[in-house]
């Protein structure tokens, strides 16, 4: 995908995982968003962002995130993201409010 980051995607039970490894930054930000858009089906109704194995996130990778939302949302899709409770992730999209507009668990389960 990119020197920096892989983007995987697979269905579970009738929802669609992608999973982003690596660091996704404003080198790679925009490229990311155009993978996810990509391999995220149509017909999934959910679509998990799994950022388990995401290493890096800057702001114009929560940026990303929030656009990503608005243009799943157009496609009447709902958008869920995975960041474990131990992730440093987790404390940037705390103090960006992302999780008031997108749900966020621990755990793809």
């Amino acid at each position: 995908m990119t020197a920096y980051a892989e983007v995987d995607a697979w269905t579970s039970q009738g929802v669609q995982v992608v999973r982003i490894s690596g660091e996704v930054d404003l080198t790679n930000a925009i490229e990311v968003r155009d993978s996810i858009s990509h391999v995220a089906s149509a017909d999934a109704t959910v679509i998990v962002v799994d950022l388990s194995e995401t290493t890096y996130l800057d702001s114009s990778g929560i940026a990303m995130l929030f656009r990503l939302a608005e243009r799943i949302g157009q496609r009447r899709q709902e958008l869920r993201i995975v960041v474990p409770a131990n992730s440093p992730l987790r404390a940037a999209l705390e103090l960006t409010d992302l999780p008031q507009t997108i749900p966020v668990q621990h755990t793809l389960e």
